[in-house]
């Protein structure tokens, strides 16, 4: 059977996962009292790990279908198994809490239902950063970067976790390519974690902000979170700096080490980025400036600059309190948080590629209406872009719509106002993490319905699973192979 295979792969991931859960165990006996519910967790983690890999089958042939289930049982099981400290220590009661909190960290969007985070132990702020930092660059790339006897093949769980095209990347290479972006994510990491260092961030929030930023996260160490450095420019000014290179492509940062800052400007995708980012900043400081009573230009730039930055990238972090801006400037910021990064970083959102491709496409087929019998193709980098691609494109901004729509609806079925709803829903769908009003920046989303916080999970995993992902699980088609088979009647059968 299939599912063996599937077993397997997702039991080394496991393996994985337990390892990192001793980190903040090692932390709570070093500096606090031992936290045994993180050990329990790693052990509970380990041994499923090795039943799966025990029952499963060690082949190296893998099928499209078997990339999407790896990563969606991986996911889900993280989430689950993250939850399982904050559930036994009783740092959170609610189980729907606690799996709201860790898929929150996994999937990088940076919501919280802790509302004095000051009042938690030490060892769970940490975890909360290694769940981002784990989740940001994708687990199923650094299982990549780890098992290097997966064969040709690992290709389809790298292109499982992130539906969006790739142009130019060689196949046959994915594991070297996952590697290396590891490599570099480790590096800007630890770079990041320095810098703000010098800024004068105590030691262990630098390390946890370090981990939250390059995976455009937003879960802070304190209660205050990046709202005590408002008037600290240097550390703005990191924070706005690495926010950005965890927006862009890794891939493209690879090439610029092999081939020089040439192959960074040479690639639209960064260029239309960098421009979006531009823009967005300019039009929230003129109608901050301009609505505003405060005269400082400098202050008013850097909290629009800082905001625009969080938002679009998924990072998720303020330092001004956006509730009270003109509303110009908030529209600015809702409609930013649909943009997202690039292709390969470690944000949300649709992603600058298919708005790109969604442009390009729209004004071929303008140029169709008037001249029928024209042939042109989009083109990346001066690259024609396949059919499927901009077919995949076009579904995948129609589906994401359709489950906003959904998610919208059922929260205000579970009691939020149309406006919170909207708001709501756009934060985790695209991993942002913050919204407005009740659920905005100087709040928490403590108080969310309970139904409601059930949406929210689902729509985290959607939104940093691409939809695909989790969609094409649902038709009986998927499974055929795996847990049914087709009779002489053509009707699905359990095996």
């Amino acid at each position: 059977m299939r599912i063996q295979i599937v077993m397997s792969l997702v039991g080394k991931l496991l393996y994985i996962f337990g390892a990192f859960l001793v980190i903040p165990f090692i932390y709570s006996i070093l500096f606090e009292t031992a936290y045994w519910s993180f050990c329990i967790t790693a052990i509970l983690s380990i041994l499923l790990g090795g039943l799966l890999v025990l029952g499963g089958n060690k082949s190296k042939t893998f099928s499209l279908r078997d990339g999407f289930l790896v990563v969606s049982s991986t996911w889900i099981l993280t989430m689950l198994l993250g939850a399982f400290p904050f559930i036994i220590s009783g740092v959170l009661v609610n189980p729907m809490d606690a799996l709201f909190e860790s898929m929150s960290g996994i999937t990088a969007t940076g919501a919280t239902v802790i509302s004095d985070v000051d009042s938690i132990p030490k060892s769970f702020i940490l975890w909360r950063g290694l769940m981002h930092w784990i989740g940001g660059m994708g687990i199923i790339v650094l299982i990549l970067s780890f098992l290097r006897n997966l064969g040709a093949d690992a290709a389809h769980f790298f292109n499982a976790e992130a539906s969006v095209p790739k142009p130019g990347v060689v196949l046959p290479r994915i594991q070297s390519i996952a590697s290396k972006l590891w490599t570099l994510y480790v590096i800007f990491t630890i770079i990041c974690f320095i810098m703000l260092c010098l800024g004068g961030i105590d030691p262990f929030d630098a390390l946890n902000y370090a981990f939250s930023i390059i995976a455009t996260g937003g879960l802070t160490p304190t209660t205050a979170g990046t709202f005590l450095y408002s008037q600290n420019t240097y550390i703005c000014v990191v924070f706005i700096l690495f926010m950005i290179i965890a927006g862009g492509n890794f891939a493209v940062y690879y090439n610029v080490i092999q081939k020089g800052f040439s192959a960074l400007f040479s690639d639209f995708e960064t260029r239309m980025y960098w421009l979006v980012l531009v823009i967005g900043i300019l039009i929230t400081f003129i109608s901050l400036y301009f609505q505003s009573n405060s005269m400082d230009i400098g202050q008013v730039f850097q909290d629009a600059a800082f905001t625009l930055v969080s938002i679009q990238t998924g990072s998720g972090f303020a330092v001004s309190d956006y509730d009270l801006w003109p509303a110009a400037a908030q529209m600015m910021l809702f409609i930013a948080s649909f943009f997202g990064g690039c292709s390969g970083s470690t944000t949300g959102g649709v992603k600058i590629i298919r708005l790109i491709i969604l442009i390009k496409s729209s004004i071929i087929y303008l140029r169709k209406a008037i001249h029928p019998d024209m042939v042109q193709v989009v083109r990346i980098n001066g690259k024609p872009l396949p059919d499927k691609w901009v077919h995949m494109t076009q579904q995948f901004i129609f589906l994401y719509l359709m489950i906003y729509v959904i998610s919208v609806f059922l929260m205000t079925c579970f009691g939020l106002s149309t406006g919170d709803a909207l708001q709501i829903v756009t934060a985790f769908q695209s991993n942002v993490g913050l919204a407005f009003g009740g659920y905005g920046p100087t709040d928490s989303f403590a108080l969310l319905p309970l139904g409601a916080k059930g949406v929210a999970i689902v729509d985290m995993l959607l939104g940093r699973l691409e939809l695909f992902t989790i969609l094409v699980m649902l038709h009986p088609q998927f499974w055929e192979g795996y847990f049914i088979k087709k009779d002489t009647t053509k009707r699905y059968r359990i095996l």
